[in-house]
């Protein structure tokens, strides 16, 4: 754990660094696989579980592939706190989510049209099952609390840039209530980006094809395909929320919670051509100041074997 946080912090652009935190990452789940329930309740299990589950994620998401299985006497056993239960719970709702990007990934090029269609009606019920599970895990995580998750407030960033500059893109920036929160909302929010991303582009194949056009607009409406201005606001709300985390207080769990959702909103906003994307710009030296590398980090996730990526369908090339 403690080397694939060294990868991300360290960032140097090797063409090694991507490759090298997935192997990390690897390397941790099987060494917890190992451990197996000894020692579950301790406080150190509890965070080692903790943090290894989020890392899993990310490759299983960025790869299509499956999260690591654990034993449920395992993750039930855990001693965490109520937050650090909600991102265990919200980790669990999004280890459906690579299958799904998978399934929606490879529908236009199943064959003959009548399998295709099949696996167009299963995808539709997953994704609804999917989403029902999202939006019951963001309803209690939003009855925990008294009052908003997150405002907006003025960007210091922002007002540190001279007037003329192309740069001052966000005058306001998003504020959480505390930095779990932050994490599960921007999580919240990057599955959406994803999804919603990749379904609309599967649409748009699917629209090109062979296809039953009004099964192909019922499925659209049935995935709640979004268009690009929905992927735009999504990823610029992220864009808007690193700030908080790039602060002191925030320290190196603020570059470890916002490297992925950075990666995917710098993606979508890159295939959108959008002038926005240059407010990572910004990001990305004020992180320098504090001494992390996540640029080329960020950029080396993108360069490695084809199947590694992170993400495949949102890269900023």
């Amino acid at each position: 754990m403690l080397l694939a946080s060294y990868e991300v912090y360290e960032g140097s652009l090797d063409g090694q660094r991507g490759a090298a935190w997935i192997s990390h990452v690897r390397g941790a789940s099987q060494m917890i696989a190992l451990r197996g329930t000894h020692g579950k309740s301790s406080p150190f299990a509890a965070l080692l579980q903790h943090a290894a589950r989020y890392n899993e994620l990310i490759v299983a998401i960025s790869t299509r592939r499956e999260v690591p299985e654990r034993p449920l006497d395992v993750l039930s056993g855990l001693s965490l706190h109520q937050t650090a239960s909600k991102e265990m719970e919200l980790y669990e709702v999004l280890s459906r989510l690579p299958g799904l990007l998978a399934a929606a990934e490879n529908l236009p090029e199943l064959r003959p049209r009548d399998v295709r269609e099949s696996c167009m009606a299963r995808l539709v019920t997953s994704h609804q099952n999917f989403q029902a599970r999202l939006d019951l895990w963001l309803n209690s995580v939003q009855a925990q609390y008294d009052g908003p998750l997150y405002w907006l407030e003025p960007s210091e960033l922002y007002a540190q840039l001279p007037e003329s500059s192309l740069e001052r893109v966000f005058p306001q920036c998003i504020q959480f209530l505390d930095l779990s929160v932050a994490h599960m909302q921007l999580l919240y929010w990057t599955a959406q980006l994803l999804l919603k991303s990749v379904l609309s582009v599967t649409c748009q194949i699917l629209g090109k094809g062979d296809n039953n056009i009004d099964l192909i607009n019922t499925f659209a409406i049935e995935v709640d395909e979004a268009d690009s201005s929905v992927c735009h606001d999504l990823a610029c709300k992220i864009a808007q929320s690193v700030e908080c985390l790039t602060r002191t207080e925030a320290g190196l769990v603020g570059a470890q919670v916002l490297g992925f959702p950075m990666s995917c909103a710098r993606g979508c906003l890159h295939l959108l051509k959008s002038r926005d994307i240059i407010w990572f710009n910004v990001i990305f030296r004020r992180l320098s100041v504090l001494d992390i590398r996540l640029e080329g980090f960020l950029n080396d996730m993108t360069i490695g074997p084809r199947d590694e990526r992170i993400p495949r369908q949102l890269l900023h090339q």
